[in-house]
């Protein structure tokens, strides 16, 4: 890759938001990095006469990505969420917006639906109901996203650990990423034990079997990636816990969060713990309505304190704790808090990535 220029002048803003393009593999492309080209995010010579110059890179596969438009990133000349802290507030919706969504309908939850709330492009919001889980010891799962809900590559399940020892559980072809709603105890990943209360991430690496010891009664979400119907139920682990990893348990710190304007995420699971395909983090959001927006990953949210609404192009619904929103790839959607103490969620996704990446 070409060097980026070094002086201390600031790029001009092309755009707070990133841009869409395709690329093709193997085809060379120029990057603006001067935030003056009018072919944005592409260079049209704008830099002559000052000390930016253009940043080549090489496409390594044909897709889609983001390309930085703000300047500010740190992953040039992708998109790393930098442009969210361009403004004192995160953006919101307009009134320009809100004034043209004004006519979205309003959907109830369907119980010939399994109690969805289905809106725009397949999304929807569900409530949890314990009638529709299945027990195997003192473990009751149920499966709330999967590939019959239209999702391609996540499945996500709640597990309700009683008291006691649960089964050994194991996904031979599948990456497990878990997040503590309630309750503690430990978890014992291929005989090697971890700590875990409310608010934790837990990274499983696909072919090692896992299971609970409650202390007190743990609710669990478990994502799946890639999806499958083929958990396995060892009597006991083989004791291939991969090293690599040592530690696979995140908690909530306040030091790691990400400020993004006036709200903040932190990262629980990614690549640092092992996960290759899934990110979990956990955010709080103020009372406000965020700019409609879309991303370009298939994401599943479980939202754990406060009130708000989830919007799509022509539908809403509201949201509350307990509730699991299904998002897919490119949906547009805005969520809102309507509650005055903010809205805390927990949001999992493939691609792994950063959740401040948007378009």
């Amino acid at each position: 890759m070409t060097e980026q220029n070094t002086n201390k002048a600031e790029p001009e803003i092309a755009a707070y938001k990133p841009c869409l393009v395709p690329l093709k593999q193997g085809k060379r492309y120029f990057w603006c990095s001067c935030g003056r080209s009018k072919n944005q995010p592409f260079c049209d010579g704008s830099h002559a006469g000052t000390d930016f110059k253009p940043l080549m890179f090489v496409a390594n596969k044909t897709e889609e990505v983001l390309l930085c438009a703000c300047k500010r990133t740190r992953s040039a000349p992708y998109c790393d969420g930098a442009h969210n802290n361009l403004q004192d507030t995160y953006e919101e919706a307009s009134a320009d917006e809100i004034a043209a969504m004004s006519h979205a309908k309003l959907v109830k939850r369907d119980p010939a639906n399994g109690g969805k709330a289905v809106l725009d492009g397949g999304a929807y919001v569900l409530t949890p109901d314990p009638a529709n889980d299945t027990s195997r010891g003192t473990l009751a799962i149920q499966k709330l996203i999967d590939k019959k809900d239209g999702a391609r590559h996540l499945s996500l399940l709640r597990m309700m650990a009683d008291k006691g020892t649960s089964p050994w559980c194991r996904y031979d072809e599948s990456d497990t990423v878990l997040f503590v709603v309630s309750g503690n105890g430990t978890i014992s990943i291929e005989g090697k034990d971890f700590t875990i209360g409310p608010e934790t991430g837990i990274y499983v690496q696909r072919g090692e079997a896992f299971r609970f010891c409650a202390d007190t009664p743990l609710s669990l979400m478990a994502t799946i990636c890639p999806q499958s119907d083929q958990a396995q139920w060892p009597d006991a682990p083989d004791g291939k816990f991969d090293m690599n990893f040592p530690e696979r348990r995140v908690g909530v710190d306040h030091d790691k969060a990400s400020v993004m304007a006036d709200r903040f995420f932190q990262i629980l699971v990614d690549d640092q713990v092992g996960s290759k395909e899934i990110t979990q983090f956990i955010g709080e959001v103020p009372l406000s309505r965020a700019a409609f927006h879309r991303h370009l990953y298939e994401e599943a949210i479980v939202i754990l304190s406060g009130e708000g609404m989830m919007w799509t192009e022509n539908c809403k619904a509201p949201v509350k704790p307990g509730d699991i929103i299904f998002l897919a790839k490119r949906q547009g959607h805005s969520l809102e808090c309507t509650d005055p103490g903010g809205l805390r969620l927990m949001g999992a996704f493939y691609p792994a990535g950063s959740p401040a990446i948007n378009y």
